[in-house]
């Protein structure tokens, strides 16, 4: 007991001196708190975060954001070697939130910490050495390998749309793939309305999903077969699976849908795809990820539609739900100044307000969450799935872009523990539009790649995305430019990659050496 007294003065103290420090000023709202503590943890700056962390704690006691603070100053303690002090907040987080989000992080903190303390072993003499590092290497065998030592380095192809029209054309393909060194298959499990549906397929509708749900339409239940010839020719298996945009069979019921912000009319309208916002939409994503994890399958690569553009979403659920959180409702006269119409006839605007930004972070955290909570839900029948999540490469080059378009932000992904950042550094694209010259483009790529495994850590768990064929001039990649952008990319480290889009044309094969 006196323990636990002494570390609740502490904490009194900490906040007291918070409150005197910054007078009577008016706090800033949990939101913008929470994200520069976030930042300040992943810049090193472990003292300042666990004083920002411990405010949001103090100044907004009702905000949702309190358990993570918690479980964030523990975070800061632990990389600051102070273990003792870890071990303090992370059984006040538990106490406080024994089924809450980080419980089982938080547990994973204190037994590194514990182990931290336990005092070093005498060394052993000279004539032992053999017989002890045998004995350890049991003790270490014995134990179980944490997560981050079971991501491995990926070579993967992406398809779009596999040529063959049987699946033993298909298993021949796959062949070649394993020859090229590739070692994992990115799999479509999904069909939008309108794309090219797979030739060896027999299709019962014409958008839906590759594999046995309820929970929305089945074109051809083909993911198993699939992911019997990839297991059989020694390729693992991530299913490519939308999130919102896994409206299929869905267009007649817009009160499923989000809403956007037309600056043409000033007026809301359906935006395309899901809600995310409502708890039957989220019901639904779950029993799909539940489905699909029933699978053989080694993964699952979350599409680039987990995200919320500028002027999405104003549904009524998401409007109440951030009213819950800071007190006032989201409504575009309080975000977009100055929205003007560009000559290509886009609209834009010259600046974001600070309420605006506000929003954005909190729709990014939102997004996050759904993440979690579906990849918890494929984890049911399958704990050892591997999930990756696609990022655009601005997410990890400026993060005011990257949270503005698309509510996306690398520290919240990091938050959720991924086990593949997927970042698609489509080098084409970017040429296009940005207007820039290709060897700027490729030195770019190479820098999304430098930075992106400073910020993640683990140059495995990097994976970038490698574009080979030019989508809008259909003209398949010369093999030197594409080399040249490896070159680049790989003398930072050496990441996962994924080759976009798996293509008969490209002669991937010709590039095993470079990996």
């Amino acid at each position: 007991m006196r323990i636990w007294f002494i570390t609740l003065m502490l904490v009194l103290f900490m906040v007291s001196w918070i409150a005197q420090v910054q007078g009577q000023a008016e706090p800033a709202n949990p939101g913008d708190t929470y994200d520069l503590g976030i930042d300040l943890f992943y810049k090193g700056k472990y003292e300042e975060a666990i004083v920002t962390f411990s405010k949001i704690i103090s100044s907004f006691p009702k905000s949702n954001l309190v358990s993570y603070s918690q479980f964030m100053i523990g975070q800061c303690y632990l990389k600051m070697e102070k273990y003792e002090e870890a071990i303090q907040q992370f059984e006040l987080y538990l106490r406080a939130y024994p089924e809450g989000d980080r419980a089982p992080s938080a547990k994973r903190g204190i037994e590194s910490s514990r182990e931290k303390l336990k005092p070093l072993e005498p060394p052993a003499m000279r004539g032992e050495e053999t017989k002890t590092a045998s004995s350890e290497q049991k003790k270490i065998e014995g134990k179980p390998v944490p997560e981050a030592m079971n991501v491995k380095r990926r070579i993967c192809a992406q398809v779009f749309c596999f040529d063959g029209k049987s699946l033993d054309q298909v298993e021949k393909k796959i062949k070649a793939l394993k020859e090229a060194r590739v070692d994992t298959l990115i799999f479509r499990v999904f069909q939008n309305k309108g794309d090219r549906i797979y030739r060896f397929a027999n299709p019962q509708h014409e958008e839906g999903v590759y594999f046995k749900t309820e929970h929305a339409p089945v074109v051809d239940d083909l993911l198993g077969k699939v992911a019997e010839i990839a297991h059989r020719n020694g390729l693992e298996l991530f299913a490519w699976m939308t999130t919102r945009y896994a409206a299929y069979g869905y267009d007649g019921h817009p009160e499923l849908h989000g809403k956007s912000y037309n600056f043409e009319t000033k007026k809301l309208e359906m935006a395309r795809g899901f809600n995310l916002f409502r708890p039957d939409v989220l019901k639904r994503l779950e029993g799909l990820f539940r489905d699909l994890g029933s699978y053989p399958i080694d993964g699952i690569l979350f599409q680039d539609d987990l995200i919320l553009k500028h002027n999405e979403d104003f549904s009524i659920e998401a409007n109440k739900a951030f009213f819950t959180e800071f007190g006032y409702s989201p409504h575009p006269d309080l975000f977009y100044i100055d929205p003007y119409k560009a000559e290509s006839g886009k609209y834009y605007v010259k600046a974001y307000s600070d309420k605006f930004w506000v929003w954005a972070r909190w729709k990014n955290r939102w997004l996050m969450n759904v993440a979690k909570q579906l990849m918890t839900a494929a984890r049911e029948s399958n704990p050892q799935l591997k999930f990756g999540i696609n990022l655009y490469f601005e997410t990890v080059l400026n993060h005011s872009n990257s949270v503005a378009w698309f509510s996306q932000t690398l520290s919240e992904a990091l938050e959720k523990g991924f086990d593949y950042y997927a970042i698609m550094a489509y080098h084409r694209q970017t040429m296009k539009e940005l207007n820039m010259e290709l060897q700027k483009a490729i030195d770019l790529m190479a820098e999304v790649a430098q930075k992106a495994i400073k910020s993640i850590g683990d140059p495995f768990q990097v994976m970038i995305k490698i574009q080979v064929l030019d989508w809008k001039s259909y003209e398949v990649i010369p093999t030197k430019e594409v080399e040249a952008l490896l070159s680049g990319i790989l003398s930072h480290g050496e990441v996962s990659l994924a080759f976009v889009p798996y293509i008969d044309q490209f002669p991937l094969h010709q590039l095993k050496k470079n990996w």
